[in-house]
């Protein structure tokens, strides 16, 4: 009956891990903190998948506001990153892209990172990213664990 009960403690100890599935997964996260919603068309150095789109202005860094990329896989990091957005002002783009696949018009910012200066490695199994626009082209980046 030990036994019984320390399995079932390690099973549900193991299951509500970080990100409650118990297996490892590499989050990228961003956040618009900015006034204007803004458009990222483009992210190199990390997976293809993970430019957001569209980021609406919001007041925190919380659920309610993230877009998110998640791989439950290892990821692979390029030595620059590189982050690619748009800037409609506060009008923004209503109702969205008109064509799936265009891209929105806009004045075009780029801006890029050294993977080394930021902390990350050039592999990741696990944890978390994030990105967070601050306006006037400037962008915070934090590791979570």
């Amino acid at each position: 009956m030990k036994n019984i009960i320390l399995g079932l403690a390690a099973a549900l100890a193991y299951t509500c891990s970080s990100n409650g599935s118990g297996l490892p997964e590499v989050t990228f996260e961003y956040f618009n903190l900015s006034t204007n919603e803004i458009w990222v068309i483009g992210v190199s150095g990390l997976p293809p998948d993970a430019a957001p789109g569209r980021l609406l202005p919001s007041r925190e860094e919380s659920a309610l506001y993230v877009t998110a990329s998640v791989f439950s896989e290892t990821v692979r990091i390029k030595d620059r990153i590189a982050i690619m957005w748009k800037d409609n002002g506060k009008e923004g783009w209503p109702g969205g892209l008109k064509i799936p696949g265009s891209i929105p018009p806009g004045v075009a910012h780029q801006v890029e990172f050294k993977r080394k200066d930021l902390g990350l490695p050039p592999k990741m199994k696990d944890g978390k990213v994030r990105f967070t626009y601050l306006g006037n082209e400037k962008w915070r980046v934090t590791i979570l664990k």
